[in-house]
């Protein structure tokens, strides 16, 4: 069963996402990590930053691809939302649904990459947002979610 672990521990979870792969691209034996700050090739190393990859598409990013900027500003929300939990300021639920809603984006990527095949795609920081709403904010969700009878 999840544990509602303190505010540090969770300011400290949804840091996290700061390091992991949003996105997995894998075609043609070359990988590509879609991360909130930007896209990385680790084989390369190469690094794209997220205003420049934005300021290179010109006329913007192809529509699916929308998602990720819009994630990340979601993701800014939430790192502001779980640091005022800290001072007993936030409400973790505030949290919990950005959170949600920065994998919904993540998700809106990877299927976008997908449908236009030769792409193998992992939504890991859907998979990992998910689990930390899942692991530290579940107990706050639950009257929402299933309300007791």
């Amino acid at each position: 069963m999840p544990t509602n672990d303190g505010p540090w521990t969770r300011l400290l979870a949804v840091l996290a996402l700061l390091v992991v792969p949003w996105t997995v691209l894998l075609s043609g034996g070359y990988v590509t990590l879609v991360m909130p700050w930007g896209l990385f090739d680790p084989f390369g190393p190469y690094v794209t930053l997220l205003p420049e990859y934005l300021t290179a598409t010109g006329s913007g990013p192809p529509p699916f691809l929308s998602a990720w900027p819009l994630g990340v500003g979601i993701f800014v929300l939430a790192i502001g939302s779980v640091t005022l939990e800290r001072f007993d300021r936030g409400d973790p639920r505030v949290t919990a649904g950005l959170l949600v809603l920065v994998g919904v984006t993540q998700l809106t990527v990877s299927w976008g990459f997908f449908r236009r095949g030769g792409y193998v795609v992992v939504p890991l920081g859907t998979l990992v947002a998910w689990t930390i709403v899942w692991w530290f904010y579940w107990p706050d969700l639950r009257g929402i979610v299933a309300p007791a009878r």
